[in-house]
C-alpha cells in the first residue's frame, strides 16, 4: 500500500502527517505536484475547506490525479475533526467527487480523534464531552457549527445516501463491522458513518475497511490504519526527521477558537505580544511594515514575539457591529501575508502559526511546496521543515494543543523534548 492523502487545509495536513510518521510511515507533505522520492505516504496540503465547492472539487480531483501518478493505491480525504463545513459543503461534495472518480460505491465518514476528545456516538459528533453544536465551534467565525448529527450535515450538502455503524456493533470486532458495512453497501449506502469513542475503535474500523480505496475523516483514522499497516509490514515508529534549531522567530495567531484564546492569554504572560489593529489593517498601507519592525525589534528575547488577531466571541460581535459588511478577515489575512514576506526578507526562518486559514497564508507566502515532518509537539501538531531546510514551521489548528503549547513548541529547540 502507498497511501495518498488529500487534506483540506495546511494544519490538517500537518495533523495527519504527524500521525502517519508516528505510526511508522515515511511521509512527505506537499502543496503542489513535486518529486516526492521514496515514501510510504504522500499528504497533499490544500486550502479548500471554505472556498466555493466547485473550486474545492477541482483541486481535490487534481490532487487525486497527482497521487495516482505517484503510485498511490489507497486514498484518504482528510477534513477537520470538528467537521467544519457549511450547508453547501465542502465535505460532502468533495467526498462524492473523489468516490465517483475512484468508482467506489461507498466510503467511510470518520471525523473522530479520541486523543483530542473528538468522538462520535450514534452518529452525533462530540467535542470535549459536549455536542458539537453546544461546543465553542458554534461561534466559529467562518463555519459556525449548529448541528451535531453527521448524517443531517451531509444530507444538506449532498444527495448521497447515509448510513451508520453504531458503537454496539463496533465493540464486537472487525468481522462484525465488516458484515455491517457489507449490509449497508447492499442497501445502496454511499457514506458509512462510524461511531468511535476510543483508539481501539479506530483500529477495529481500519481492519474492517482495509479493502476501501477511499476513506474520509479526521486524522484519528490514520492511527488505526498505521497500526494495521505495521502488522503487515512489520515496521516500527520513525525517528524525527530533523532537529528544530533556535533561529529568528515569530508567533502568529489568527484563530479565534476557545483553545487559541487560552494559548494566547497564557503566552502573553511570558513573551512580548502585539494585538492586531483591525482599523489599521483596513486603512494604513504601512501597517504591515510597522508590525514587522516591532517583531524584529523583539528578537533579543528568549521567546518569540507574538502577533495575534485572536478575539473572544464578544469581541468578534463588537467588530461585526463596528465594521458592518467590511471583510475584516480578508484584511487581516493580507496583513499576515505582508508581515510574513517582510519578516522572511529580514531573515526570520521560524514561524509558529495558530489557525488553519492563517497557516495557509503563511505557508503560501513563504512559497514552501514540500515539507519534512518532525517531532510531535502535542497530538495533531508537529514541527515541519521545508525540504531545502530554509524554514521551520508549526502550522497548528486553532483547536489543538495544550494551554502551554506556544511555549512547549519552543522548548524543543536543539533536540529538547
Amino acid at each position: 500500500m502507498r497511501l495518498g492523502v488529500i487534506a483540506d487545509d495546511f494544519t490538517g495536513a500537518v495533523d495527519i502527517a504527524g500521525f502517519l510518521v508516528a505510526g511508522g510511515m515515511r511521509t512527505v507533505m506537499c502543496s503542489r505536484a513535486v518529486q516526492t522520492g521514496d515514501c510510504d505516504a504522500i499528504v497533499m496540503s490544500l486550502k479548500i475547506r471554505s472556498i466555493p465547492k466547485e473550486q474545492a472539487i477541482k483541486q481535490a480531483l487534481a490532487s487525486l490525479a497527482f497521487l495516482k501518478e505517484c503510485g498511490c493505491d489507497r486514498f484518504y480525504y482528510k477534513y477537520c475533526s470538528t467537521f467544519d463545513s457549511t450547508a453547501e459543503g465542502n465535505i460532502g461534495p468533495v467526498a462524492d467527487a473523489l468516490r465517483q472518480a475512484l468508482h467506489c460505491s461507498a466510503t467511510l465518514i470518520c471525523p473522530a480523534l479520541p486523543v483530542n476528545k473528538r468522538t462520535v456516538f450514534h452518529g452525533y459528533l462530540f467535542v470535549n464531552d459536549e455536542l458539537l453544536s453546544d461546543s465553542p465551534m458554534r461561534h466559529h467565525p467562518l463555519n459556525p457549527m449548529h448541528d451535531s448529527k453527521l448524517a443531517r450535515i451531509l444530507s444538506s450538502q449532498s444527495p448521497a445516501k447515509n448510513g451508520h455503524v453504531y458503537h454496539d456493533v463496533i465493540k464486537r470486532g472487525s468481522d462484525v463491522v465488516r458484515q455491517a458495512i457489507d449490509g449497508l453497501k447492499d442497501e445502496g449506502v454511499n457514506n458509512i458513518i462510524v461511531d468511535v469513542v476510543d483508539d481501539e475503535d479506530l483500529t477495529c474500523i481500519a481492519e474492517a475497511t482495509q479493502d476501501f480505496a477511499l476513506v474520509t475523516g479526521g486524522s484519528g483514522l490514520a492511527q488505526g490504519i498505521t497500526e494495521v499497516w505495521r502488522r503487515t509490514e512489520k515496521r516500527g515508529g520513525n525517528e524525527a526527521a530533523f532537529i528544530v534549531e533556535k533561529r529568528k522567530a515569530v508567533v502568529i495567531a489568527g484563530s479565534c477558537s476557545a483553545m487559541m484564546q487560552k494559548q494566547v492569554a497564557y503566552y502573553k504572560k511570558h513573551a512580548p505580544s502585539l494585538s492586531i489593529d483591525e482599523q489599521a489593517c483596513l486603512d494604513d498601507p504601512e501597517y504591515g511594515k510597522n508590525v514587522a519592525t516591532w517583531v524584529l525589534d523583539h528578537q533579543d528575547q528568549d521567546l518569540a514575539p507574538l502577533v495575534y488577531a485572536t478575539r473572544s466571541p464578544i469581541e468578534l460581535e463588537e467588530n461585526r457591529k463596528k465594521f458592518g459588511d467590511v471583510d475584516v478577515s480578508s484584511a487581516i489575512e493580507h496583513l499576515f501575508a505582508r508581515l510574513t514576506a517582510l519578516l522572511a526578507e529580514k531573515g526570520v526562518q521560524t514561524f509558529i502559526v495558530g489557525g488553519g486559514e492563517t497557516s495557509g497564508v503563511v505557508a503560501t507566502t513563504l512559497g514552501v511546496d514540500a515539507y519534512r515532518i518532525g517531532a510531535q509537539i502535542d497530538p495533531g501538531v508537529s514541527w515541519v521543515r521545508s525540504l531545502d531546510g530554509t524554514y521551520q514551521l508549526v502550522l497548528k489548528s486553532g483547536n489543538f494543543g495544550s494551554e502551554q503549547f506556544l511555549l512547549k513548541a519552543q522548548e524543543m529547540y536543539d533536540g529538547n523534548t
